[in-house]
């Protein structure tokens, strides 16, 4: 894997990261559920979280 592959990968795991922190904060402030269940169905972020952890540790 190239370098730039390497940072690629980095940065979609950091923004994967900050989504969940995302999501785990309107549950926190109880947004309403319309809008957590809008974003959970935008992806599986736990399924790329570890896809790209998997990734990470192959580089």
């Amino acid at each position: 894997m190239t370098q730039s592959q390497r940072v690629a990968v980095n940065h979609a795991l950091e923004s994967v990261m900050s989504a969940k922190s995302l999501v785990d904060l309107a549950r926190y402030q109880k947004e309403p559920q319309k809008l957590i269940s809008m974003l959970l169905r935008v992806t599986n972020l736990d399924e790329i979280e570890t896809r790209l952890q998997t990734l990470k540790g192959r580089v």
